[in-house]
């Protein structure tokens, strides 16, 4: 086979000495160039399976991240259609301006998350403080993480409590939106009036939830007092009880009842595409790089093909069919000075087969 550095005609040469006998000539001119491209397609057909292996991992690794991907978008379809009479309503009452009847501070998601993580995070050390005060021990210790437990309980306390707080302004901005609708003194589209659903709020759930929030931060200011030392300021303990109370009503100015949109790709799946990506590029550029040897070895072929037809002609090798075609007869070829008689049964043969290749 063709390798790198090889002089051209060099495998032309060899299957002119090696292959069958020039010197007889028994066999046609087109003999060797069939063994030429039996080379070739070998050739190529090795240098493709050297490469199919890597090929089919890449592919396996594509198929099974399409097929996360797919089911990650199939479960978010399926949230979308549990929730997609609130995600409507949320739409409808923004296109009639219910935002600009109730508190609200227009803040991005990622902001957001950084203030709510902030105030988590001081709620989560202040309460552990607290606990490890009391209890006397040090930071890091199994009471101090169990009073940053505690922490995070109320903020996720006063998290529910802000949103309840929250729903019971926007039912009322509701109900007195749709009164002066129907009274007259605000015009709504009549397309959208017949649609718009005014939202329930429970004072049993909103009371408990503030009973339970209070509780929780009275404990956390009492529990911060009784483990403090003498030269702790009592104002300074009640600065830092109040943190809870500050998450409350950030919370409460940052939450949008209408805010209710379907469900997007979070980082796992925008991660997921990202990987998809990289491997269906890595896949292109192996395709690539096998087609580009294969061309080049195609190529080297072509020109050993072409060095082997002009050796072949300069030593007067003929194709069988010509022979056929010149009435049967074949003659001998000089071979160092000597004739060599030819056998003739071996030619009748071919010369059978060349006329029935030829009709």
């Amino acid at each position: 086979m063709l390798r790198r550095g090889n002089q051209p005609g060099k495998l032309a040469k060899q299957l002119i000495r090696r292959v069958g006998d020039a010197d007889i000539a028994l066999a046609g001119a087109e003999t060797r160039p069939k063994v030429l491209k039996t080379l070739e397609d070998a050739e190529v057909q090795e240098i493709r399976a050297a490469t199919r292996a890597d090929a089919r991992s890449l592919e396996e690794e594509i198929a099974e991240l399409r097929t996360e991907i797919d089911a990650r978008a199939e479960r978010r379809e399926r949230q979308s259609e549990l929730m997609r009479h609130k995600i409507e309503q949320g739409r409808l009452w923004r296109s009639v301006g219910i935002q600009e009847r109730i508190p609200q501070l227009h803040l991005g998601k990622g902001p957001r998350t950084v203030v709510l993580l902030v105030l988590a995070a001081l709620d989560f050390y202040v309460f552990a403080s607290a606990y490890a005060a009391l209890d006397d021990t040090p930071q890091f210790s199994v009471g101090w993480w169990l009073g940053g437990l505690l922490g995070i309980a109320v903020f996720f306390a006063g998290f529910a409590l802000s949103h309840a707080i929250k729903g019971s302004i926007f039912a009322r901005a509701q109900r007195q939106f749709l009164s002066a609708a129907d009274n007259g003194r605000l015009v709504i589209d009549q397309d959208i009036r017949p649609q718009l659903v005014d939202s329930k709020s429970s004072p049993l759930a909103l009371w408990l939830t503030a009973l339970i929030f209070l509780v929780l931060m009275i404990a956390g200011v009492l529990v911060r007092v009784e483990g403090s030392a003498s030269d702790v300021s009592l104002p300074l303990i009640l600065f830092q009880g109040l943190i809870p109370l500050v998450a409350v009503v950030v919370e409460l100015y940052l939450h949008d009842p209408t805010e209710r949109d379907d469900p997007m790709p979070n980082w796992r799946d925008r991660r997921l595409e990202r990987h998809l990506a990289k491997a269906e590029r890595r896949l292109r550029v192996v395709a690539a790089q096998v087609e580009a040897r294969v061309a080049q070895v195609e190529k080297l072929y072509r020109v050993e093909e072409a060095i082997l037809d002009v050796e072949q002609k300069d030593m007067g090798l003929r194709h069988t069919t010509d022979l056929v075609l010149n009435g049967g007869h074949i003659p001998t070829v000089s071979s160092n000075g000597r004739v060599a008689e030819v056998d003739r049964d071996q030619l009748e043969k071919t010369i059978k087969m060349a006329r029935s290749s030829r009709s």
